[in-house]
């Protein structure tokens, strides 16, 4: 059947298609055409424009970031031992659900001269060792060319594989030649990896082709896309499965659909795709089955085992990938109406660093900091709950690259930094650099508040108590005159009492000694020495800007430790021995304290969130002295927002406590934040845009 009597067939059709070609090429083979036995089939639907194509307004145009990792036309090098050669923009049919959609079709042929240049580029990158030719679809160039290509390639000493991505076997079967086989079969080793989407294309023609790749020795993969009423069934699957094996080709891949823009419609879920896949296990045998994959946006091809998955739920799935690096996958769903600032809609970045374990020679506490996936992902689903869009972005060493891409106009900041002692203060300052305001204070403050010197030295100048102190920058330094034991000791720019142990309180000069070439030598960093107070300990949590409220104070108490455990806020007790299976809660909120001493802890926390230049929220550790003076002993500029109540998470249980929700401290941050960065006044402006969605009470 040609196009001709496609249309004569369904006349209804040729408006629709008229339409979505104006954004996005179609071409489809004859061949191909006749397999569709009834409208909406499985044929039908790969390859028949759909006016919901130019509806979706969810995704990327490249989600992948191919362009991103594009050091030469026409090549992409995402892996580090491979590359993808892009040779043809032209497919002998052009698949609705293509990953490539904004170019196939597009985008005029490409040149000898690029292809020499890429070349060029492979010959200068030794541990390149595998190339993939794709497309486009390469086979839809001339065999001279196609010959061209592989005797360049094979002529480059480190290569040792190419691969040819193709749907040629598949759409237009007759292209498979004696001529072409002999000229493959040339520059072996070389792997055929095909794409056939439904059991309909196994056909007698397509088994033929697929029948003389083999007899050339080619062997051949096939990758399949999930595809939403085309294929997503695990009956369908299987048959395919057993027919490609039938026709000497491996089962090698099953891809989630991309998250490509012109593509929503084809997307099912990550939790259907597993069911399906568990389903495969019983139906089949092994080599019936292909690795389940999710070419995940900025992380590559992820596995899904259960290694791989941080975190799911029914908005989609957080991976990490053979970086190690955090990367997440949503889930399709009804476009609602989205949060807008001017006009624009709000796209939030949730930055974070995510939770490893140690490595060797590393201590415990390594990244004590760091948040556990279940954070950020509150804070998302409590943004997108509100009617934002909001995407995890993990702020590892290409953070820079991933905000300057002009993806979002705000951040939701709660990453830790990497590695230096300013770290803190790394997010901030990028973000101030390209002009995108974040949530919490800025590159001074976070930078002031992880150095306790710093912070005890602005403390001290604005006439906030504070206890008496000393620097040491190595374990044998002469003690200073005007402290006095018992002292404590702790690494000068860390949180979430990392290197504070239950030796940390210290008697004699021995221990002391002993203690701070522990900090120096464990956390390459100066030790500060505290004389130490033995009065209560509080926490308070201080919210918003104009003016800062001080939350309900919380009192840390230690009448449940043990004999031998020392009555302070050590890594030991606050991982060790709080925690949900302990009969007594440490943590007591609101504390029990008169109003005297109540008016005096609230006074000493705002007086150092203005000292320090602190906005939004911040949490401070206050203890009373032997005269019951409140003493700021640490300040956290970026406290912690763990979502579980029974984590004791200082800054939410105060939230709790004055009866927020955690939803209620999520949107109630953003909002400070959106007014102090004069959005939120901006936003008002818009009349009646949904209602007027950024009208943020002090609530959220």
């Amino acid at each position: 059947m040609n196009m001709k009597e496609f249309l004569q067939k369904y006349p209804e059709e040729e408006e629709n298609i008229r339409n979505v070609r104006k954004t996005y090429p179609m071409k489809v083979t004859n061949y191909y055409l006749g397999l569709i036995k009834e409208k909406g089939d499985a044929i039908w639907k790969q390859c028949i424009p759909d006016l919901v194509e130019l509806q979706d307004t969810v995704n990327d145009e490249d989600s992948l970031l191919e362009e991103d990792h594009t050091p030469v036309p026409c090549l992409v090098h995402r892996y580090p031992d491979r590359v993808l050669l892009l040779a043809s923009n032209k497919c002998a049919t052009y698949c609705r659900f293509c990953t490539r959609k904004r170019k196939v079709g597009k985008q005029v042929a490409v040149t000898r001269e690029t292809l020499l240049n890429a070349f060029d580029y492979i010959r200068k990158h030794p541990e390149v060792r595998d190339v993939i030719i794709s497309g486009g679809d390469p086979l839809m160039l001339s065999d001279e060319e196609i010959e061209f290509i592989l005797k360049e390639l094979r002529s480059i000493p480190h290569i040792e594989i190419i691969r040819i991505g193709t749907r040629i076997p598949c759409t237009m079967p007759e292209r498979i030649t004696p001529k072409l086989c002999e000229i493959l079969k040339k520059y072996h080793p070389l792997f055929v990896n095909v794409h056939f989407e439904h059991p309909m294309e196994i056909t007698p023609e397509s088994t033929r082709a697929c029948t003389m790749l083999a007899d050339a020795g080619i062997p051949m993969g096939n990758q399949t896309v999930m595809l939403k009423g085309v294929n997503d069934k695990p009956e369908v699957l299987a048959e395919l499965f057993h027919k490609l094996v039938q026709i000497r080709v491996k089962p090698y891949y099953l891809y989630q659909a991309d998250q490509i823009k012109g593509t929503e419609h084809f997307r099912t879920t990550v939790q259907e795709t597993l069911k399906i896949m568990e389903k495969l296990y019983g139906f089949t045998s092994g080599i019936c089955i292909p690795q389940f994959v999710i070419d995940a946006p900025g992380g590559g091809k992820i596995p899904i085992t259960p290694e791989y998955c941080q975190y799911m739920n029914q908005d989609g799935i957080v991976l990490r990938n053979f970086e190690g690096k955090v990367v997440e996958y949503k889930n399709p769903k009804k476009v609602e109406s989205k949060k807008r600032i001017a006009g624009q809609i709000l796209r939030i970045a949730v930055v974070f660093n995510l939770k490893k374990a140690a490595e060797k020679n590393m201590p415990e506490d390594a990244y004590a900091e760091f948040d556990a996936i279940e954070v950020p992902m509150a804070i998302k689903n409590a943004l997108e709950r509100k009617g934002y869009i909001a995407d995890l972005v993990e702020a590892d060493e290409n953070f820079f690259e991933k905000m300057k891409s002009g993806k979002y106009n705000f951040v939701f900041n709660i990453a830790e930094g990497l590695n230096a002692g300013a770290r803190e203060s790394q997010v901030p300052a990028i973000l101030d650099m390209l002009g995108i305001p974040y949530t919490g204070s800025g590159v001074l403050t976070q930078a002031i508040t992880l150095d306790k010197t710093r912070t005890k030295e602005t403390l001290i100048y604005h006439r906030i108590p504070t206890p008496k102190y000393q620097v040491f920058n190595h374990w044998d330094e002469k003690i200073k005159p005007g402290i006095s034991f018992p002292m404590f000791i702790k690494p000068n720019g860390e949180g979430s009492s990392k290197g504070i142990r239950n030796n940390s309180l210290v008697h004699n000069e021995k221990d002391l000694r002993k203690m701070i070439k522990f900090v120096i030598n464990t956390y390459k960093q100066p030790a500060l020495v505290e004389e130490y107070l033995d009065g209560r300990e509080f926490t308070v949590g201080v919210l918003g800007n104009n003016p800062p409220r001080v939350l309900p104070i919380v009192e840390v108490t230690f009448d449940h430790l043990p004999d031998g455990i020392n009555k302070f806020d050590s890594y030991e007790v606050k991982w060790y021995w709080d925690n949900p299976n302990n009969p007594v809660d440490p943590v007591v909120c609101p504390a029990d304290v008169d109003d005297v001493l109540k008016n005096r802890i609230e006074q000493v926390a705002l007086k150092a969130y203005k000292a320090l230049g602190i906005v939004d929220l911040c949490r401070m550790d206050i203890r009373l002295d032997e005269v019951g003076i409140p003493n700021v002993i640490d300040v956290n500029a970026l406290p912690g927002l763990m979502p579980n109540p029974v984590d004791n998470s200082r800054f939410p249980k105060a939230c709790f406590t004055a009866g927020m929700s955690y939803d209620d401290i999520i949107h109630t941050v953003l909002s400070e934040a959106m007014r102090r960065n004069g959005l939120y006044a901006e936003a008002r402006k818009i009349k009646n845009a949904n209602r007027n969605p950024l009208q943020l009470s002090r609530q959220g």
